[in-house]
């Protein structure tokens, strides 16, 4: 099987891209078989700003049937080989494999094979960030293989990607007042994705879509207020930054934006 049928979508994508994605497809075609209805690229491989340093590979695969115990196990094995093969993207693939009736609609409480960074799959529960992540499929996936996704996935109106949002955005308040979080101490380039999903969270919140952290970093240079502009521009050179733990004034400032964020919804923070 080979990737032509969306080689045009594609084409600017670095060669070991393209090659990653072509090895992920052959080996779970291998693995699942005839149980396979789809595979689809989620994220900034879908929203156009895929960005060769720092951007995962996300990807969706969906299923005629739940994924079984043994079939869980070929798939973590298939996975763990792949994260050693010789390509710059092996430990970047980040995806889930959902079974076609869970995928229709978000439910809570459901759990599926979600694989992380550097190869490890594991059964985790989709939280409402996954409303959001279906909206993305339905909306601007590429399919690999299988049918349109919009035939396997319900509408999502702007009043259900905003109460997404609005949820999320309540995980990111309690972050922000957990000072002794080690994630804070983490390199600058967490900081930058603070920063990012906040413009891309305010954005949501003022056109009723998703757009890519790119995107909505440009349309913040263009709408934030000071000191919040000047923090987002900042931010774009903290991306491949690896100083750790950045000084305690960067903390605070971007603490300050999360909740500066926060304070645009009306729910009871």
């Amino acid at each position: 099987m080979s990737l032509s049928n969306v080689s045009v979508k594609l084409s600017h994508l670095p060669n070991p891209v393209i090659d990653m994605l072509h090895t992920l497809l052959l080996n779970m075609q291998e693995a699942i078989g005839d149980e396979l209805i789809g595979v689809y690229l989620r994220g900034s491989l879908a929203l156009g700003d895929f960005d060769p340093v720092t951007s995962d590979l996300d990807f969706v695969a969906v299923t005629k049937f739940p994924v079984s115990d043994e079939k869980f196990a070929v798939l973590n094995e298939l996975h763990t080989q792949l994260a050693t093969i010789p390509n710059a993207y092996a430990q970047q693939l980040e995806g889930a494999y959902i079974e076609h009736n869970s995928l229709k609609r978000f439910r809570t409480g459901e759990r599926h094979p979600t694989l992380e960074r550097e190869g490890f799959l594991r059964w985790n529960e989709h939280h409402t960030n996954w409303i959001l992540e279906r909206w993305t499929l339905r909306e601007r996936g590429i399919t690999l293989i299988g049918p349109d996704p919009k035939t396997l996935i319900e509408p999502i109106s702007k009043e259900d990607i905003l109460s997404a949002v609005s949820m999320r955005m309540r995980d990111w308040v309690n972050f922000a007042n957990q000072l002794d979080d080690p994630d804070w101490r983490s390199p600058l380039g967490h900081k930058a994705y603070v920063v990012e999903t906040m413009c891309r969270i305010m954005y949501t919140l003022d056109c009723g879509v998703i757009c890519s952290k790119p995107h909505a970093v440009s349309w913040a240079l263009k709408t934030f207020p000071e000191p919040w502009r000047s923090l987002v521009e900042r931010s774009r050179s903290w991306r491949t930054d690896n100083r750790t733990s950045p000084d305690s004034f960067i903390i605070s400032e971007v603490m300050r934006f999360v909740h500066w964020v926060a304070s645009h919804f009306t729910y009871d923070k």
